[in-house]
């Protein structure tokens, strides 16, 4: 888990440190150049963290249930539930820009994919209550 040093900077320095990090992204001009520059700039774990937030954010979006986007990222469930929380009170650039990557063609086919193997868990899930979801379920006929 990545840590914020103890020492605090003053309000305008952290705003200037702002300013030069979304000057220096927004300066960067092509995905070989953005990528090169994250592989070196974040850890690895920075990385994964950054990657399992978006597209858990991306999920939310899809109308994913929490149970299925747990199986899928290895998150727990109070992680999913603060993203949920947090998400209804994003501002709607963010939002925006969710839905941008959303209509993206290799993301559509990633939640293809996602959906496939996920699907087993939803009629699982389902099974609890809905007898045709438990048939289905039990007869192995996941599609």
């Amino acid at each position: 888990m990545t840590r914020i040093s103890k020492f605090h900077l003053s309000q305008n320095q952290l705003q200037e440190i702002k300013e030069h990090f979304a000057f220096l992204v927004s300066s960067l001009t092509n995905a070989n150049e953005i990528e090169n520059f994250f592989e070196e700039f974040l850890t690895k774990e920075e990385k994964i963290m950054l990657t399992k937030r978006l597209v858990l954010f991306m999920m939310l979006k899809r109308g994913f249930l929490p149970d299925s986007i747990q199986s899928a990222l290895h998150v727990s469930y109070e992680t999913v539930r603060t993203y949920q929380n947090q998400l209804k009170y994003k501002n709607s650039s963010f939002h925006q820009t969710i839905e941008k990557l959303l209509k993206r063609e290799n993301v559509i086919n990633f939640f293809k994919k996602i959906g496939k193997i996920l699907k087993p868990v939803d009629l699982a899930l389902k099974s609890k209550t809905n007898m045709k979801a438990r048939a289905k379920f039990a007869s192995g006929n996941w599609d």
